[in-house]
């Protein structure tokens, strides 16, 4: 009988056990099981990216030879019927349509023919000019994100000219394009012509529009930049302000390796200028007006249909990606910006021969005011009132002083 108890005490605490180290094994298999899952979608996030992001790899451009002459046009369009005219009035009113080189980044919805940027008849007669990105219109991520789809289409051409794709363009732009730029490079080894260009009445008058103006927004502060209007000159003039305006720059391709576009901000609209400005001018570049009017704007396009009336669910998006600028811009600190929003933030940054508090100054940016009051108005001639430049008119004296400060 004591033997028989034994047995069974023994069998008992030997189930006892088993069951212990089943549950142990069960509860480390939960634990890798969670730990996999919270890898995956690590690795899932990190590769894939997130509901914002598109988490693009940053690859070095391959160092392309220079096409000579050539013009590269980055046109971003979303949905827009005028995108045909535009390109048509590239090729056509070129003095050399031979030297056009079209990118587009398209952003359509099936089934709407009006929307294409290209007939069959103009695809065939360019097609070795035009390099397109597809997408349908429910994966856009603003015009920034579709910017950046632009630039990865230049393939060494001489110079980049960035447009909206509602642009329509003079008689002879690009030789126009080409003196003026080379008339800028008498004054500056990196130089860009940028400007709101004008409307279509605006076009017809004497004199040309310039950076000279502009307000902070009232919700974050972000700079937004207004143009203001110059009298006519025989020359490019500089910039009151170094501006660079989305909707119209030109300046030498090979930039692109300097100051790539960032794919990191989905989904934004105001503050693209003023950071790709600010890194511009950090790295030595200098700003110029166009004398000559090659081109005119469609603004506003009412009853045109727009991205932010179709992808209302970016909204949370674009708020991520202004903090994403305004700490890049030093205006708020890295605790305010979501992990995913500071990737690649340094491969996106600021030049070391300007510094970026000298931007503010050279740009009559106060962030301690609001609105209106946050931007000091430099056009019409007016002298700047910053004491660090008080008495410089940058109309006549351009940056000089600015270089004399570094």
């Amino acid at each position: 009988m004591a033997r028989s108890g034994t047995q069974s005490g023994t069998q008992s605490g030997t189930q006892s056990g088993s069951i212990v180290c089943a549950s142990t094994i069960i509860v480390l298999i939960l634990i890798c099981l969670v730990l996999t899952v919270m890898n995956f979608n690590e690795y899932f996030t990190e590769h894939f990216g997130s509901t914002c992001m598109d988490f693009l790899d940053v690859t070095v451009k391959p160092r392309y030879p220079v096409n000579p002459d050539k013009i590269f046009i980055s046109v971003a369009s979303y949905r827009d019927d005028e995108c045909i005219d535009t390109l048509k009035s590239i090729f056509e009113q070129a003095s050399n349509p031979e030297n056009i080189v079209v990118g587009i980044c398209q952003q359509n919805k099936e089934g709407e023919d009006a929307e294409n940027c290209l007939n069959p008849k103009m695809l065939e007669k360019y097609s070795k000019q035009i390099r397109i990105k597809n997408m349908s219109y429910k994966e856009a991520k603003g015009p920034t994100y579709a910017r950046y789809w632009c630039s990865t289409l230049w393939q060494g051409e001489e110079y980049f000219l960035q447009i909206d794709s509602h642009t329509h363009f003079q008689k002879n732009w690009d030789a126009s394009l080409i003196k003026m730029f080379k008339e800028c490079e008498e004054e500056s080894s990196k130089p860009i012509l940028t400007v709101y260009p004008p409307t279509e009445d605006q076009v017809k008058l004497d004199g040309s529009p310039e950076m000279c103006n502009g307000k902070l927004s009232s919700n974050d502060k972000i700079p937004i930049f207004l143009a203001g209007w110059t009298k006519k000159s025989d020359r490019p003039k500089r910039c009151p302000k170094p501006f660079s305006a989305a909707g119209f720059k030109f300046l030498r391709g090979e930039f692109l390796y300097e100051v790539p576009y960032d794919p990191n901000m989905p989904h934004l609209f105001m503050g693209e200028e003023v950071l790709l400005s600010a890194r511009l001018w950090t790295r030595g570049y200098d700003f110029f007006t166009p004398n000559i009017n090659v081109c005119w704007h469609h603004y506003g396009r009412v009853g045109k249909v727009k991205y932010w009336d179709d992808i209302k669910e970016g909204t949370e998006c674009r708020i991520k990606s202004e903090k994403r600028i305004l700490f890049m811009l030093g205006m708020i600190g890295e605790d305010k910006v979501e992990s995913e929003f500071l990737r690649d933030r340094h491969k996106y940054g600021f030049g070391t021969v300007r510094k970026l508090e000298d931007y503010w100054l050279a740009s009559g940016i106060d962030l301690s005011k609001d609105g209106d009051e946050g931007i000091e108005d430099w056009c019409n001639d007016m002298d700047t009132l910053s004491d660090k430049f008080k008495g410089w008119n940058f109309k006549k004296h351009g940056f000089l002083k600015v270089r004399a400060l570094r």
